[in-house]
């Protein structure tokens, strides 16, 4: 027999709101939303973003905590609670979760190496990290530091972890990118990021990677938010805190894309570098400008701070439903996702070791970012959109929807959600594959 599980609560409307903008904002608002927009034409690629942030970005995100407030219980039980086979669906969305855990954990060990190297003033290269097995040392203890977090619970380990974490990222990122907004060049990154494209509405290509990226900034598909809502009690409202999530989130990538693109510009370089511009690039221009390592400092801690809230949230997705499905205590759940973290999450590490493991010809932690991070997430997401609409009374749906809350939802918003959001998924999905093939 399994432990009597009590269910936990949010301690306050606050440290929720708090934790949800740390799981949704994360090292990708920092580095892959910049890069996006500098490979798709700058501030044209912002229009359609924000057209799919505040037109469907809103109502998924609260579709996930409707369904997790309502049952509160895990992605897994929640879904099975609808109909007793979608607890594969939910199981399907944990292991994604998981999986991008594994490699995303690796990412943030190579942050914390450049974090250290910046603080003792010993910067070396990229290449010369990957030569050694640090990658695999980095992400053992980024690991062990996330499943401690979780170990303390709602309260006093996520909770209060985001309390202090998501405003000490906000008092680094907001006062870094107005100094680097006065760097010498900067004002040409900044209207190059900034500057709108109305042609470009007519791309089906960008409203496809606009699509993408909004369900990767907004932490959509991998059951986090739902599990972060179903902590909610039944009396909270959900229209004004998912406001505050998004408004706070797309701040921060406004903010980021105006750090990235003063920084670029004003060194001369690519704003569509992707990962090398964070461990190859920055790290060189860092170390040619006046107070270079206060400053290289400062970034990575921001970039560190940005992973480890990330993490904290997909990490609490496979320990809330391996806890509740087998009935077991949160530190032994915590352990059992820990050690499949470890055991998914080495391969990655190695690829970028001595040992360079691949997967058909592939960087093995690149294979599985395309499989998961790209596909993977997106899949997810039209599973869950699937599973609930489809075979959950709308009726509940709705009345979760305007539950306490001075915005009465009209009954069409239900069928937008069933039928208009997967076929926007589903062409996302498609429309990937197709223009990478081309």
């Amino acid at each position: 027999m399994g432990v009597e599980l009590k269910r936990e609560e949010w301690g306050s409307s606050t440290g929720f709101i708090l934790a949800c903008i740390g799981s949704a904002v994360g090292i990708a608002n920092i580095w892959r939303f910049p890069y996006i927009v500098g490979e798709n034409g700058g501030g044209a690629f912002l229009i359609p973003f924000l057209i799919v942030v505040v037109g469907l970005g809103v109502i998924l995100m609260m579709l996930e905590f409707a369904i997790g407030k309502y049952f509160q219980s895990s992605i897994v039980k929640s879904l099975e609670k609808i109909k007793t086979k979608l607890k594969w669906s939910g199981t399907f969305i944990a292991i994604v979760s998981l999986a991008i855990l594994s490699y995303y954990l690796v990412i943030i060990g190579w942050i914390g190496f450049f974090l250290l190297s910046f603080i003792f003033s010993s910067v070396i290269g990229f290449e010369e990290m990957t030569d050694t097995y640090f990658s695999v040392i980095s992400f053992i203890t980024v690991s062990s530091i996330v499943a401690a977090i979780i170990g303390r619970g709602v309260i006093r380990g996520i909770e209060q972890f985001n309390k202090i974490s998501v405003i000490v990222l906000v008092m680094i990122l907001v006062p870094f990118s107005l100094y680097a907004a006065t760097l010498p060049g900067s004002l040409d990154g900044i209207s190059y990021f900034l500057t709108p494209d109305f042609s470009t509405l007519s791309n089906p290509e960008l409203w496809a990677i606009a699509l993408g990226q909004a369900f990767f900034s907004l932490s959509l598909g991998s059951g986090a938010l739902l599990t972060y809502g179903s902590y909610l009690g039944k009396r909270q409202f959900l229209l004004k805190p998912t406001g505050i999530i998004i408004g706070t989130n797309t701040a921060v990538s406004i903010f980021a894309g105006i750090l990235i693109f003063s920084l670029v510009f004003s060194n001369d370089q690519s704003p569509s570098q992707g990962l090398p511009l964070i461990f190859k690039i920055l790290p060189d221009v860092f170390s040619q400008m006046d107070y270079g390592l206060v400053l290289g400092t400062v970034f990575f801690a921001l970039l560190f701070v940005a992973g480890l809230t990330s993490a904290v949230g997909l990490f609490q997705v496979p320990t809330a439903s391996i806890q509740e499905s087998f009935r077991l205590s949160r530190r032994k759940a915590t352990v059992i996702v820990f050690g499949m973290i470890i055991a998914v999450g080495i391969p990655s590490a190695l690829s970028y070791s001595p040992v360079e493991l691949e997967v058909n010809q592939m960087n093995f932690l690149d294979f599985m970012d395309y499989i998961f991070g790209t596909y993977g997430i997106i899949l997810s997401e039209l599973v869950f959109v699937l599973s609930v609409t489809w075979f959950m009374n709308k009726k509940h749906i709705l009345e979760n929807f305007n539950k306490n809350s001075k915005y009465t939802f009209p009954n069409w918003i239900i069928y937008l959600i069933k039928i208009v959001a997967p076929i926007l998924i589903i062409f996302t999905i498609i429309s990937s594959a197709f223009f990478e093939t081309m």
